[in-house]
């Protein structure tokens, strides 16, 4: 036979309670066909009469967190559990570790630290740590992506200026090279004939030839005037 099942809250209790000490509200209870009643959220069933102290005990408190966790309903969707103690959250937008309480909880997501990251969250940046998913999207865990980016971006940038600089300065050599009077091949100072051509047609044959007989010439009318010079002294 199937278990009659119904929903009840327990009603509020007064008194002076911690700020944040019901973040997450009231426990679900369904009735079952024994007439007991079983907390959905922990699962732990208790009579009638026990529920109103059962939902502010702590076990049920911390079940209420660890149900909220799982399901990732707010404002747990900003938190995850601590690895190495079960007692203990991490904040996934500051990256924080807090205790696992509702006080706690509540005097964190109201802290100016908390505010200031969700501020940046919802204005499209990347917090320092964490990843989230929720009304900014998902976070990448520390902000490395954001800053391997930028750190790839300024690389890119600092490679581009430099290939300008080394394209002017190949330019400004370019033009300096191409400027006249600089090149390797200078001309000669004076000009040069061809190799085997005169400007004057003169071979130098006729000229050797008519000195060396005017010298010889010469040579011969000396030696008559001598001979003329010592006659008549004698």
């Amino acid at each position: 036979m199937a278990a009659a099942v119904a929903e009840e809250k327990p009603a509020k209790s007064g008194g002076g309670k911690k700020e944040g000490s019901n973040l997450l509200g009231e426990p679900t209870f369904e009735q079952l066909q024994n007439g007991r009643y079983k907390c959905v959220e922990t699962g732990h069933e208790l009579p009638a009469h026990a529920r109103d102290s059962y939902a502010h005990s702590k076990r049920c408190r911390v079940g209420l967190i660890d149900y909220a966790l799982a399901k990732k309903n707010p404002p747990l969707n900003m938190f995850k559990q601590d690895p190495l103690n079960s007692s203990k959250l991490i904040c996934k937008l500051t990256g924080d570790t807090i205790n696992k309480s509702e006080e706690h909880i509540w005097k964190h997501i109201n802290g100016k630290r908390f505010f200031n990251k969700l501020e940046q969250m919802e204005a499209g940046e990347l917090p320092e740590n964490g990843k989230v998913e929720g009304k900014g999207g998902k976070q990448d865990k520390d902000g490395s992506k954001a800053k391997e980016n930028g750190a790839e971006k300024n690389k890119k940038d600092k490679k581009e200026k430099e290939k300008e600089k080394e394209k002017k300065m190949e330019e400004i050599i370019s033009e300096v090279r191409e400027l006249p009077g600089d090149s390797d091949s200078e001309e000669p100072d004076f000009w040069m004939p061809p190799v085997g051509e005169r400007w004057d047609f003169d071979d130098g044959g006729d000229r050797w030839g008519s000195e060396s007989e005017s010298s010889y010439q010469n040579d011969g009318n000396d030696g008559a005037g001598f001979d003329h010079i010592a006659g008549d002294l004698l």
